[in-house]
């Protein structure tokens, strides 16, 4: 978790309930969420290879969702090469 700003200062609660009611007003967390819909081969993947949804015809899923684990790096890199597979794949190549 990132502070917004110095909230550690300003803290003056001591109860459980008034530091939980702080900590969400001025934290928040940075993430990047995958595998929503995860691609893979096995019965737990949502998405094939060709990006398509499975047992569900003309639907298709391109975005960090379909990512099977999160990568050590931010996830954008990753996200253009999914769009640009999309794109290819859209365009029948």
């Amino acid at each position: 978790m990132r502070s917004s700003s110095d909230t550690a200062s300003r803290l003056t609660a001591v109860d459980e309930p008034s530091i939980a009611a702080h900590a969400r007003t001025h934290f928040t967390s940075y993430c990047h969420l995958v595998g929503t819909c995860m691609m893979g081969e096995d019965d737990a993947a949502v998405v094939d290879s060709q990006l398509r949804v499975r047992g569900l015809a003309g639907l298709r899923v391109a975005d960090a969702s379909v990512i099977p684990s999160i990568p050590s790096g931010n996830t954008n890199a990753t996200v253009y090469a999914i769009a640009e597979r999309a794109a290819e794949l859209l365009r029948g190549a």
